[in-house]
């Protein structure tokens, strides 16, 4: 979902960041941030998909559906 994907879906549900943010007990524009991509934290993007009644993954897809990283140390591989 993109940021105005995820404020229209709360919009149509009728539920405020205001809501959400007295909800996790945080401020409004920290929830404001991670709807809008500024900001990172599973907790509020976990509390903004209850909301909006999705899996979080499918929410925020950019954090939750990330291939593995790759382990890059060669440490190990000297012969």
């Amino acid at each position: 979902m993109k940021p105005l994907d995820r404020q229209f879906a709360l919009k149509r549900r009728g539920i405020t960041q205001h809501q959400i943010a007295v909800d996790l007990g945080v401020k409004d524009i920290s929830v404001s941030d991670v709807i809008n991509g500024h900001r990172v934290s599973d907790r509020i993007m976990r509390g903004i998909a209850a909301a909006i009644g999705e899996d979080v993954r499918l929410v925020f897809p950019e954090y939750y559906l990330r291939a593995p990283k790759r382990k890059t140390s060669k440490a190990g591989l000297a012969a």
